[in-house]
């Protein structure tokens, strides 16, 4: 009798039990220092690394977020590596087939052009990367910048949006501007 009545004493009530159960807070799945590769025909196409990435689905809404950057490689048919983007932040929407890259993210293809934004959209379906934000290219002779772009996934055509100034880069200091990259 003692235990029935403590059982009944407790008063927990429905809004404290889903205040201390999981909640779409917590992710579903949790991967450390992951590397997945997708390949076509058995053909490296793109390696994605993450130190961590947490999946959530809440109702029809799913995602996967890697919440301490990602790293991913494109690889030609050859299996050499055709483009680089890097990002401090990132967020995949499965539903969507598209990754929203936030934070530092940094675009290189194989000539050594290099994007630099703090948001881009890669949208598996059609190749592109795009941002709205602000956008900094580095070639080997010019520095281009601007607010917005769109571009293939390798990184060798694109588009400026609103272009705000090209600076020509001489040898000499397009060596130093490396070296501090």
């Amino acid at each position: 009798m003692v235990l029935i009545g403590m059982l009944f004493s407790c008063g927990n009530t429905k809004e404290e039990i889903q205040r201390i159960t999981f909640t779409e807070d917590f992710p579903d799945e949790t991967t450390r220092n992951a590397e997945i590769r997708y390949s076509d025909s058995a053909k490296a196409k793109v390696l994605m690394k993450a130190p961590l990435i947490n999946r959530f689905t809440s109702g029809s809404e799913t995602y996967t977020e890697m919440s301490e950057g990602m790293h991913v490689i494109f690889y030609t048919d050859s299996g050499t590596v055709d483009s680089e983007i890097t990002s401090n932040y990132a967020r995949y929407y499965p539903n969507d087939k598209y990754i929203e890259a936030k934070y530092n993210v940094i675009v290189k293809n194989s000539e050594g052009d290099i994007l630099s934004t703090e948001h881009l959209i890669w949208e598996m379906e059609t190749e592109q990367i795009r941002s709205r934000e602000f956008v900094k290219i580095t070639t080997g002779d010019e520095i281009i910048y601007g607010d917005g772009l769109v571009a293939n996934q390798d990184f060798t055509k694109y588009e400026i949006s609103h272009i705000k100034g090209i600076i020509s880069v001489s040898e000499q200091a397009q060596d130093t501007l490396n070296e501090d990259l």
